[in-house]
């Protein structure tokens, strides 16, 4: 064991390791046990273990780490020093081990298959269900409103199942990243960690196409579009009267909201116009005389923006299509009970889960065949956390599988 004396942390080496994890090195490191006198059964980190006291005597040895394995006590913390080589290897297989969690899961029964179903038969008509017509005396009979409302919960169950998926096939992606971080570091690990890693990925390529059912790609291509929209310029409409001096401002402030916000997501851009209703509710604040007009006035220029969208998305050079390479990163860790911040929007998301055509399970990488105005918007939020690339800029007729996997995005992060 290492010869550093100070701070020790008390692990449970026979919860962790286990006789299949490959030690490398760390097999010949000498570690303090304590044991029944006969020197026989399970080594414990502690002669106050409950099992070895019922021993009428005991005795302290010292022994490879990897001869102790086999007879770790699962109950015992064993105190090591803080620089011992044996920690991080213990946090790379635990790594490794969490992809269990994953595994041999139930699969769907037939209630679940016809909820999905009905999730993306729901969500392809938009967030909400449609406006209803009203009656023609004004009157709403009490079977329409309970009618309503059942569909209102057929639109809350469709979104939280997309939302669920999209989560979990996050956590997913995830785990299996740490994993690939961690044999990277333990390289002779990989025997052992191929198998887990193998099954997770096939897991995960099924919560991918899960999730991407309930994904509209023609509302991603249309979100590319609007980032390519010239700034609208601002000029007098009768509606923005109740404005007053703040009619310029209130446009300009209406634009961002609702194209940033459309660019971003994975909605119809009819579904973003509650920002711009935010917007101009917030600039009347308590005043009402030509609020109906406003909004009205507001309703027209959102419609606006949504026709040239679409326009900029049907044109056949927006949808030719290529092919690009992307690393997602991984959630951020959090401490216990943090909620998880996703860097990736949901449309970043929901791009990758959809139009993945081949995926590099040891570099994580993913080579996307996306229409052009997606790859554009991919490749201006690249970063060093999430590098995109063209994957074959010179036309290679290589399959995608192999392009990823000589695609060096590490290259990219050191220039």
């Amino acid at each position: 064991m290492s010869s550093t004396h100070g701070e020790l942390r008390h692990v449970m080496l026979g919860s962790i390791f286990t006789p299949e994890v490959p030690l490398g090195p760390a097999r010949d490191i000498l570690i303090t046990c304590h044991v029944s006198v006969t020197g026989k059964g399970k080594l414990h980190g502690s002669p106050e273990c409950r099992t070895l006291r019922t021993a009428a005597s005991m005795d302290q040895i010292d022994i490879p780490f990897g001869e102790a394995v086999e007879r770790f006590c699962a109950n015992c913390r064993w105190p090591l020093p803080t620089d011992s080589p044996i920690l991080p290897l213990g946090a790379a297989v635990n790594e490794v081990e969490s992809l269990t969690i994953w595994l041999d899961r139930d699969s769907k029964d037939e209630e679940d298959i016809e909820a999905e179903r009905d999730a993306a038969i729901a969500l392809a008509t938009g967030e909400y269900p449609p406006h209803a017509t009203d009656s023609s005396d004004g009157e709403v009979e009490d079977g329409d409103e309970v009618g309503r409302d059942e569909e209102r919960e057929r639109y809350d169950r469709a979104r939280n199942l997309r939302s669920g998926r999209h989560a979990h096939w996050r956590q997913l992606h995830s785990y299996l990243a740490r994993s690939n971080e961690a044999v990277a570091e333990y390289p002779f690990l990989i025997p052992w960690a191929d198998g887990l890693q193998n099954r997770l990925t096939a897991v995960l390529d099924a919560e991918r196409r899960a999730f991407a059912a309930l994904v509209q790609p023609a509302r991603l291509l249309e979100a590319a579009a609007v980032r390519v929209l010239p700034t609208p310029q601002f000029s007098a409409d009768p509606g923005f009267a109740g404005l007053g001096a703040e009619a310029e401002k209130t446009f300009r402030r209406a634009w961002h909201e609702w194209s940033h916000r459309a660019i971003w997501s994975w909605r119809r851009l009819e579904d973003q116009d509650f920002s711009v209703y935010t917007v101009v509710s917030d600039a009347f604040g308590r005043r009402r005389k030509g609020k109906p007009e406003t909004h009205a006035a507001f309703r027209r220029l959102t419609a606006d923006w949504i026709r040239q969208a679409r326009e900029e998305a049907g044109r056949p050079a927006s949808t030719s299509w290529q092919l690009v390479v992307i690393k997602a990163p991984a959630l951020p860790r959090t401490h216990h009970s943090e909620p998880e911040r996703d860097p990736l929007t949901l449309w970043e998301a929901s791009v990758i889960a959809t139009y993945q055509v081949a995926f590099n399970r040891k570099a994580s990488t993913t080579a996307l065949l996306v229409p052009h105005l997606v790859a554009e918007q991919l490749l201006a939020c690249a970063s060093d956390d999430m590098p995109v690339q063209l994957l074959a800029p010179d036309g290679s007729a290589l399959p995608a599988e192999v392009l990823l996997e000589q695609w060096d995005y590490e290259s990219l992060t050191r220039s």
